[in-house]
């Protein structure tokens, strides 16, 4: 049946369990959000009292599963994908015949599209910011955004994702520039709320997007397929490409 749903999902079973069951802990998360939007939107919002909205409100939850999900970023999760570790140079192997002009020529097709995507989003989400400050939204449907980007974030790593096919032209998501960005894209609508517990979000978030910008300027080599080894579809063991709706693009 698989191979009917996804003709070009061949051969086994890809190792890609561990995201699978974070897009099920992220589907309850954001459905749980959901529920609480339709019964009792006031306990999503975090601008009001802890006293007024409870000590364990849904939003709060929230906040605190973003803050543990992205503090086990920055220390490495187990199970974290090569898209993620490719910035350390423990998990790098670069090949020695790389040319270092298709290097330089690969990472400015790639930065370009990494600014193409940037554009789109605040674009998009300056939209959202129009509509709170002219208090068409309030703070609950912030919260319920930021809930629907922390499960489109695995949904774009293992389904469909709109940056890496319309603007990165990633191979896949192991090659992806921007494989890091999720984090404070998911934080963005969070960036509008008077709390300081969604400001820890945003400001978390952020340190992860400079890190990984550090990186990728001070080692553009471990960013390209072409210069490392281990991006190669020959060194995966992850097969997230396989699960795509559409099938892996020719380059990157």
């Amino acid at each position: 049946m698989r191979y009917k749903l996804f003709p070009h999902w061949k051969g086994g079973v890809p190792a890609w369990g561990m995201h699978v069951s974070r897009f099920l802990f992220r589907l309850c998360v954001f459905l749980g959000v959901l529920i609480c939007y339709l019964l009792a939107p006031q306990r999503l919002d975090l601008s009001r009292p802890w006293r007024e909205i409870g000590l364990i409100a849904p939003g709060h939850i929230l906040c605190v599963i973003l803050l543990v999900t992205m503090s086990l970023l920055h220390l490495r999760e187990p199970g974290m994908s090569m898209g993620r570790l490719k910035q350390y140079s423990r998990y790098a192997r670069l090949d020695p015949q790389c040319d270092p002009d298709a290097l330089r020529s690969a990472m400015r097709r790639k930065n370009l599209g990494a600014l193409k995507v940037l554009a789109v989003w605040l674009a998009g989400n300056a939209v959202v910011a129009v509509l709170y400050f002219r208090g068409r939204i309030g703070v609950a449907e912030l919260v319920l955004l930021c809930a629907f980007y922390y499960l489109s974030d695995i949904i774009c790593i293992l389904f469909f994702c709109p940056f890496q096919l319309f603007f990165m032209g990633s191979r896949c998501c192991v090659n992806c520039r921007i494989f890091a960005w999720g984090s404070w894209m998911m934080a963005t609508p969070l960036a509008l709320i008077p709390s300081l517990l969604a400001w820890a979000v945003v400001l978390l978030s952020l340190s992860l997007l400079i890190r990984w910008e550090y990186h990728v300027f001070r080692y553009p080599q471990h960013f390209w397929r072409g210069s490392n080894c281990s991006l190669r579809c020959g060194s995966c063991t992850e097969r997230l490409c396989r699960a795509k709706l559409y099938p892996p693009l020719n380059e990157d």
